[in-house]
């Protein structure tokens, strides 16, 4: 008997594998852009694996995977949050880069951005994503301090809980918001025109923002998981993050 139930435990393994299984991604918001057209690129190779996308800021993120959420890969918006997973014994392996980011400040006010990253200077609301949990709201505050406005507009700032709602922000009540570049190649935003409604903050102001991705010990025989984390470091995703703006690292 124990025989036979042993052989319809590992029959319905293998069962559950050829159908495909869901992978739960935790996500950086800032990919919030990329990822349809990732998910759609891995389902021509994997057409039965079902990738559940959670969005955050990877501060929040990496605290959910210590308290036991059921994540198979996080992607940070930065290679400290992927490696706190790591070290904190959640993760396989180190993390490793998948993309490099860049910062961005837009609006709709008219603001005159022939000033630059100076176009904050007397503003009354400056979107921020929290800097002490979402990557490029750190880079942003960073790239004020060095372009030495920080003091002068600190008191004008708006914190957002994660990057994907400076835009949401700067779409509504802002008058500017420091965003994911990625967001400006999203289809949605092709009205928008740089100088008019964007500009990219100077790279040299800030550090660079790499990305890291680390795939999860919950993964563990979780065949689409493993295939999903080679994707992300594969070079049709490194296509599509080119796509949206993004810098890839080198092999």
């Amino acid at each position: 008997m124990k025989k036979v139930f042993k052989f319809l435990c590992v029959a319905a393994l293998l069962a559950i594998n050829a159908l495909g299984a869901d992978v739960n991604v935790y996500a950086a918001a800032n990919t919030t852009y990329a990822f349809p057209e990732l998910i759609k690129e891995f389902n021509k190779l994997h057409p039965d694996a079902k990738i559940n996308l959670t969005l955050g800021a990877s501060g929040g993120l990496v605290t959910q995977i210590q308290n036991s959420a059921p994540a198979d890969i996080f992607m940070a918006a930065d290679m400290g949050f992927a490696q706190k997973a790591y070290d904190t014994g959640f993760a396989v392996a180190a993390p490793k880069v998948y993309a490099q980011g860049a910062v961005a400040i837009f609006s709709i006010r008219g603001v005159d951005f022939k000033k630059g990253i100076e176009v904050v200077r007397g503003l009354k609301a400056i979107s921020i994503a929290n800097p002490e949990t979402a990557p490029y709201g750190k880079a942003s505050i960073e790239a004020l301090k060095n372009a030495k406005l920080y003091d002068e507009v600190e008191k004008n700032i708006v914190y957002a809980q994660k990057i994907s709602e400076t835009l949401s922000q700067a779409l509504s009540a802002s008058d500017v918001g420091f965003i994911a570049a990625s967001a400006l190649f999203d289809k949605k935003m092709e009205k928008y025109k740089e100088g008019t409604n964007y500009i990219f903050v100077p790279q040299e102001l800030y550090t660079p923002i790499d990305q890291g991705i680390v795939l999860l010990k919950h993964a563990d025989g979780n065949a689409d998981a493993k295939a999903f984390y080679e994707f992300i470091l594969g070079d049709k995703a490194r296509e599509i993050f080119k796509k949206f703006g993004y810098n890839v690292p080198a092999k």
